[in-house]
């Protein structure tokens, strides 16, 4: 058998033994706040044995063992669902209904692929040089295009979310993801364009580009926990607060009928009544100077003022038309001014001013004051002195 190894194989080679371990790794870490690795994990391990029929062919193993052809290794319409899943899981939004759905179309492909790995040889060859092969080939990047939206907008709707929940955003809005699929359109472009064209230069940078991948969202995963709704708290604040109610007039609480109450008396909330909650959460916040905390929830602020959070939230973004975590911004930003102007300020940097507003970065703080000022905190500070 007369094997040839390019540099190319061994990258190749390289990313699915990597993919395999590391995919294999994540798979097996279940913990309370990592639940659902085995999502991503499963994503990795598909996501890596896509090029060993490429190897195989590199290698001149296919003309030695015809029979190897068509192994059910292409994983076009599994693999992306499986990472949209994961996303989905890891989200603030994971109380939603879990796309399954975008599955079908994979396993299809995985049952297919075995019946038809299972062909004659004389048949499958056929398969190999038809336009079939191109037309399934297209139609796979295609459907990973679309889960690849889906998984976008998915991030989009959870960063809103979370906006309206939480004053420290930092390693819970996803940004990462925002990168990987990014980097995965461009990645399977350049796959598409190798398959038609067969440029070879640009083939070994994508399979380079797919070993760096692999290891590089192998670590996100590892580091990336479950993102906690507080709706969870939300619910049971609100069950709480109308416990003895409901106890004294049905013996029982029934968390589903609250919630449909809440949600009524919530849309007949008057003006008035939105203006009287903003007032006492106002004053509370200017009094206490709990914006300081960096990691200020809207369930610490319900607490704290006897107010259930969902009006809270309801309350800002009616009256104001912004987000619990921008409000508090808004509060740091206020706050940082008047550090500039005192006594603190000659012992403190831009950034350290910054830290004792509530600011977690250097970067939130400047967006935030360029945002509100027009200027940065530099300005303002060089200004004001």
């Amino acid at each position: 058998m007369d094997i040839t190894y390019n540099f190319i194989s061994f990258i190749e080679s390289l990313g699915v033994i990597q993919g395999l371990l590391l995919g294999l790794m994540l798979i097996l870490v279940r913990t309370r706040r990592k639940r659902a690795t085995h999502y991503l994990g499963l994503f990795i391990v598909l996501f890596s044995l896509e090029p060993v029929t490429n190897i195989l062919g590199d290698l001149n193993i296919l003309k030695s063992y015809p029979q190897l052809e068509l192994l059910p290794f292409g994983f076009h319409f599994l693999a992306y669902p499986l990472f949209y899943i994961y996303i989905q899981k890891v989200s603030i939004l994971e109380h939603r209904k879990t796309s399954y759905w975008t599955l079908i179309p994979g396993i299809l492909e995985v049952l297919i692929g075995l019946i038809v790995f299972f062909m004659p040889v004389k048949t499958k060859m056929i398969l190999v040089n038809s336009i079939w092969e191109k037309i399934y080939f297209s139609a796979g990047l295609a459907y990973t295009f679309f889960i690849c939206m889906l998984t976008l907008n998915w991030v989009r709707m959870h960063r809103r979310e979370l906006e309206n929940q939480y004053s420290l955003l930092i390693h819970k809005n996803l940004d990462w993801v925002l990168w990987f699929v990014c980097g995965s359109i461009f990645f399977h472009l350049f796959l598409l364009e190798y398959y038609f064209f067969g440029n070879e230069i640009l083939y070994l940078f994508t399979a380079i580009a797919n070993v760096v991948l692999i290891y590089w969202i192998s670590y996100q995963g590892l580091m990336q926990q479950n993102i906690n709704s507080l709706q969870e708290e939300m619910n049971g604040l609100m069950i709480e607060s109308r416990k003895d109610e409901v106890i004294e007039n049905q013996g029982m609480i029934v968390e589903t009928g609250i919630q449909e109450d809440f949600k009524k008396k919530q849309d007949l909330v008057s003006e008035e009544e939105v203006g009287n909650m903003l007032s006492v959460i106002h004053e509370y916040i200017e009094a206490s100077k709990c914006f300081t905390k960096q990691d200020l929830t809207i369930i610490d602020l319900a607490d704290a003022v006897n107010i259930h959070p969902k009006r809270i939230s309801y309350a800002i973004n009616k009256a104001l038309d912004i987000n619990f975590n921008n409000y508090i911004n808004n509060f740091r930003v206020e706050y940082a001014k008047e550090l500039f102007q005192s006594d603190k300020a000659r012992n403190l940097s831009v950034e350290g001013i910054g830290m004792e507003a509530g600011f977690h970065s250097k970067s939130t703080f400047y967006t935030s004051f360029n945002k509100l000022e027009g200027t940065t905190p530099a300005k303002y500070r060089s200004f004001g002195s």
